[in-house]
């Protein structure tokens, strides 16, 4: 996408939009100019969310087996967020920053588990079971853009590489984007980034170069590496034939490297094509058999992503992506980790003991995690202003397993009560049987209702 590729440049200037369409569907459109620097300007923006949650518990499901065999919960439970994320920016010729807090204070019925976040960030309520806070910098860096082609950035960033809307396999240096609210803002990496573009006549219209290296510590950049480690790698960005593409490769100690390709393109004024494809070399993959033994092996994992997305002269938009997960895990595999809790589970209330439950949370940050299995179809559909209503864009999504049959369905809306008011509920309902993806997630319904002001 030109924009993603373009991002270095327009941040500091874009950062109202990105607020609000980070990850959204893409405008492959090259017409734009990049606008000069002018004297020093101080911006402040943002919103304020109120999230309200319930939940339906799936008792019998392996996920729920596995986290409260000795802590039964109650059939439903509820959950509370307030959250804040004020969005700063200053100009002053060549230079600008851009900062973007959030702060957290959260309730759940539910125990809970802390989250550790990159420093700098403040963690409260750090032996509480049901209240959680937190207040960290999702992304903060200074712009130095000494001619319209040429950029250097440092500081805290999310780095927008790929062109897929739910997933990103060749976002080598980005956090994983929520696959059921992709348009999440997220926390970025610290880095030092450099972006340098030329333009020419002819079929090739433009190239860009973009260097990046991040630095890797117990409290900066946690997980991105194994170990203390210097990230390093490029992206170079070609227009081609009006078709975007990019070309990356990420490297660094105690990091597999990692190498793809992505495209965008129009294939007509109202329908767009995009894919990624990513390559982690010698990931070492964990796994774990009926009986709870746990197996390592290394193999070269290929993902791949292909998506259309089209809009109706009714302002109708369907996007449709397939994903192949080349870290995942197949129907089987998935189907053997659950049968471990379950037989772990029977141990237990058999008076048995507990070991083959607490051996199965070894590997639950590898199995548990979203979009855990191996191929997978997203498929959404948005209208905007149905029958004439104003300001309300329902959507439904389902993303579907293709490995074991599995999905979930997605239904929601948001309405704009007023300017700088919206509302927006929705539900998330996974459907499966046993020892199926969906069919053993800890939730059998999750209703949101979410208030956000934006100001």
């Amino acid at each position: 996408m030109v924009w993603a590729a373009f991002s270095p440049l327009m941040a500091p200037l874009m950062a109202a939009d990105w607020a609000q369409a980070q990850d959204a569907e893409h405008d492959y459109s090259m017409d734009f100019a990049i606008p000069e620097p002018e004297g020093s300007r101080f911006e402040v923006w943002g919103q304020a969310e109120l999230r309200a949650v319930g939940r339906v518990i799936n008792d019998t499901s392996a996920i729920y087996r596995q986290r409260y065999y000795d802590d039964p919960q109650e059939d439903t439970a509820a959950d509370f967020l307030v959250r804040v994320k004020p969005e700063l920016s200053f100009h002053y010729n060549d230079f600008s920053a851009y900062a973007r807090p959030r702060a957290d204070v959260a309730w759940s019925q539910l125990p809970l588990t802390q989250t550790d976040y990159d420093d700098p960030s403040v963690t409260l309520f750090k032996k509480d079971k049901h209240w959680a806070g937190e207040v960290l910098a999702e992304e903060a860096f200074v712009t130095w853009r000494p001619a319209p082609a040429f950029t250097l950035e440092s500081g805290k960033k999310v780095l927008k590489w790929g062109k897929g809307y739910a997933w990103n396999p060749v976002a080598f240096a980005s956090r994983a984007k929520d696959v059921d609210d992709p348009d999440q803002t997220r926390e970025g990496y610290v880095m030092a980034y450099a972006d340098a573009i030329a333009s020419f006549d002819g079929p090739l219209k433009t190239v860009a170069f973009t260097p990046v290296v991040l630095p890797v510590t117990g409290s900066v950049n946690q997980g991105l590496a194994d170990d203390s480690s210097l990230v390093y790698g490029t992206k170079a960005y070609l227009l081609l034939f009006d078709v975007d593409i990019d070309m990356l490769v990420m490297a660094g100690d105690n990091y597999d490297t990692r190498a793809g390709v992505d495209f965008a393109a129009n294939l007509m004024e109202n329908l767009a094509i995009h894919g990624e494809f990513s390559t982690r070399f010698d990931f070492e993959k964990t796994t774990m058999d009926r009986a709870g033994n746990i197996g390592k092996r290394r193999q070269d994992a290929l993902s791949f992503l292909l998506g259309l997305r089209y809009l109706t002269e009714n302002d109708t938009t369907y996007l449709a992506e397939y994903y192949h997960n080349g870290e995942g895990y197949s129907h089987e595999e998935l189907s053997d980790y659950y049968a471990a809790i379950d037989a772990g589970y029977a141990d237990f209330t058999g008076g048995a003991g507990d070991s083959l439950l607490k051996k199965t949370r070894q590997v639950s940050n590898k199995y548990n995690k979203s979009s855990s299995g191996q191929d997978y179809l997203y498929f959404r559909v948005s209208q905007k202003e149905p029958f004439g209503i104003l300001y309300l864009t329902p959507t439904l999504t389902t993303i579907l397993n293709l490995g074991d049959g599995s999905f979930t369905l997605n239904p929601e809306a948001t309405y704009m009560l007023t300017p700088a008011l919206e509302i927006r509920p929705r539900l998330i309902i996974p459907v499966g049987g046993a020892g199926s993806e969906y069919g053993e997630k800890l939730n059998s319904l999750r209703g949101e209702m979410r208030l956000t002001w934006y100001f």
